[in-house]
């Protein structure tokens, strides 16, 4: 068939996305990862090796407890680690594997967002390993939206104690994409901000993968052309020549 219609287009390129709150940045409030942005996480895991001490003086030598596995070989240290993650995406979870075998001291995690001076930090979650064993704990109740631009975001963690008794295995963090929300006035005549597709629409319009069709409208009931879908296909998804 050498067209379709847009809502078909629609239903391939915005089937990962469904309403969002209009929150700014911050933690995002009363968001479900059932229905917000893609249905699957993707998760982003930083090694133990990855992690630095805040304090180089106090924090002693790596010492290796097996495979990619490190403790502070003398001091109870601070130690922490970059996070990257797609602006506007959401942090909906934070792991922390570890083995600990010390009844009283144990590893804390925090995942931070500071300033855009990385000077003025807030704590967005702690898990610590409280339980024995070479294991995971993890939180899965976060609503953390990554804020690039003005926001710098890191994990801190703080070993216990600065022996083999814990030790850090990483950090995993995980993360869903999203749609960005629609604009108080409609770029389009013929796309009210009743239409169903309206958020979506503005989303394709404001990434530059569309200018609509003529006069100020979008057509969205127009039959769609095999070359207008590659145009939209390549330009969404970022397609472009390897090796360069």
């Amino acid at each position: 068939m050498r067209t379709m219609r847009l809502g078909w287009l629609f239903a391939m390129l915005c089937c990962l996305a469904v309403k969002m709150s209009a929150q700014p940045s911050g933690v995002v409030q009363d968001l479900k990862a059932a229905d917000f942005g893609p249905s699957n996480l993707t998760h982003v895991r930083i090694a133990g090796i990855e992690f630095v001490p805040l304090q180089s003086g106090l924090a002693g030598e790596w010492k290796s407890a097996g495979g990619f596995t490190r403790y502070p070989s003398n001091n109870a240290s601070l130690w922490a680690a970059p996070l990257h993650l797609p602006g506007g995406s959401v942090v909906r979870r934070i792991e922390l594997d570890y083995c600990d075998d010390n009844p009283t001291f144990h590893l804390y995690l925090k995942l931070r967002e500071c300033d855009n001076q990385g000077l003025i930090c807030t704590d967005v979650v702690e898990i610590d390993s409280t339980n024995n064993g070479c294991t995971f704990v993890a939180d899965d109740t976060l609503n953390l939206r990554i804020d690039n631009f003005h926001k710098v975001y890191g994990l801190s963690l703080a070993f216990g104690a600065a022996d083999a008794s814990v030790v850090l295995g990483g950090a995993i963090v995980s993360y869903q994409l999203d749609v960005s929300p629609a604009p108080a006035t409609p770029t389009f005549g013929d796309v009210p901000a009743s239409d169903p597709a309206f958020q979506f629409i503005e989303a394709l319009y404001s990434s530059g993968i569309t200018a609509g069709c003529a006069g100020g409208n979008y057509c969205p009931d127009a039959p769609l052309t095999r070359r207008q879908m590659a145009v939209f296909l390549a330009k969404a998804l970022g397609l472009q020549w390897s090796n360069y």
